[in-house]
């Protein structure tokens, strides 16, 4: 199970004192925490996938806003903590597969026109389950139904 990943990844990172990995265990730990108060109710495996995802999202983005104001050192941190997450996600599938699934949903789906791309998107991620970005299956989508 992912959670108890987490938590043994957190313990040895406490053990070797490795500050960088303790704090991304906890920050990924806390949300999980979060959505289980927010939800009443424990997290399933899915749940702890989209959990992560949408963390992975969320430090890509702040990634790029530091960039953007020069900021190399908060980059350079949250680059790490990034790589770190990344471990407890499944094995990211890369864009010709990704292309692939949307191709086979879409004539699945027979959509023709931009109208239905919430509908693609909405069964590709439901099929890619953490193993594709959003962003990525957005912009392909929106490619191919054009």
């Amino acid at each position: 199970m992912i959670l108890n990943k987490i938590k043994n990844s957190l313990k040895d990172a406490m053990k070797d004192s490795n500050k960088s990995e303790v704090l991304a265990m906890r920050n990924i730990l806390e949300k999980i925490k979060q959505y289980e108060v927010d939800n009443k109710t424990s997290v399933n495996e899915n749940d702890i996938l989209t959990i992560i995802s949408k963390y992975v999202k969320q430090l890509r983005d702040s990634i790029e806003q530091f960039k953007k104001g020069n900021r190399l050192d908060l980059v350079e941190k949250e680059q790490s903590e990034l790589e770190i997450i990344l471990r407890f996600l499944p094995k990211q599938l890369d864009k010709k597969e990704v292309t692939k699934i949307i191709e086979n949903t879409i004539e699945n789906l027979n959509a023709s026109n931009l109208s239905d791309m919430g509908k693609v998107i909405g069964v590709v991620i439901s099929q890619t389950k953490g193993q594709a970005d959003g962003k990525m299956i957005s912009e392909i989508v929106k490619e191919k139904l054009k």
